[in-house]
């Protein structure tokens, strides 16, 4: 049958995980499941392509993956073996076979991300959300999420020398859902950069907090670094929940 491509819904729990991308002697996402399929497939060499690469802490519902593999596995089949083979705090939600064209990180027009926090302070679930210990304005958080609405440089909202090979992005939705306790900062683009959602919900909240003044929030997001100090948020509250594709190809919950 010779070699195919497939794709690959990922749902992990990135709190023991050390990120996505490979790491000498650390437990990342992508070598569990490359050890996995080797496992599986019998194939000495396998390379999972990630549509993003989430950093360490980072949790993910709807991540995918392309990887090139010489098998006659029926995908459903595949994808039970392979979560045999996986710790519980990362699986395969659905495999299927692809054109030798698609590549999760390049072919994603694309992604979707949440990041949650609260004002209570769970013992539950915490490795999921951001304990804030501040009383914070939330009609701050939001005149600040409306500013991110459209395409902006995001250089002052990135890990500095992140590599990429451009700073502007095209956000299409910037918006807090806001409960009693609990507050979640969704957003979507086009694509991100290095720590990008981090810095932007984490510098709202010092928005909130009454450290900066939304103007000086929309300084660092028009004119760039230096304006103020962005904070970034902690990795816990992060979630990659979508990735979408042409013809409306999404892979989510």
């Amino acid at each position: 049958m010779g070699v195919l491509n497939f794709k690959l819904l990922i749902e992990y729990d990135g709190t023991a995980f050390h990120g996505w991308q490979l790491q000498r002697r650390e437990r990342t996402v992508q070598a569990d499941l490359e050890a996995a399929l080797r496992h599986v497939t019998a194939q000495q060499k396998v390379t999972v392509v990630g549509a993003g690469r989430t950093d360490a802490g980072v949790h993910a519902r709807g991540q995918v993956a392309s990887v090139r593999l010489d098998t006659t596995i029926p995908p459903e089949q595949l994808r039970r073996a392979v979560n045999s083979q996986l710790a519980k705090d990362v699986q395969v939600k659905t495999v299927e076979a692809v054109p030798d064209g698609f590549h999760a990180r390049n072919s994603a027009v694309r992604r979707r991300y949440s990041y949650t926090m609260t004002t209570a302070q769970p013992v539950i679930g915490r490795q999921y959300v951001w304990s804030v210990r501040h009383s914070l304005n939330r009609d701050l958080l939001i005149r600040c999420a409306e500013q991110v609405t459209g395409e902006h440089d995001f250089a002052g909202f990135a890990k500095v020398n992140s590599g990429a090979d451009s700073t502007v992005c095209c956000v299409e939705v910037s918006r807090w859902e806001l409960a009693e306790f609990d507050m979640a900062y969704h957003i979507i683009a086009d694509r991100f950069l290095h720590h990008m959602v981090r810095y932007l919900a984490g510098t709202m909240v010092e928005v909130a907090r009454g450290r900066y003044t939304v103007e000086q929030f929309c300084s660092q997001l028009e004119k760039g670094p230096g304006c103020i100090t962005v904070y970034r948020a902690p990795a816990r509250g992060l979630v990659l929940e979508e990735v979408s594709y042409p013809s409306g190809n999404s892979a989510g919950p």
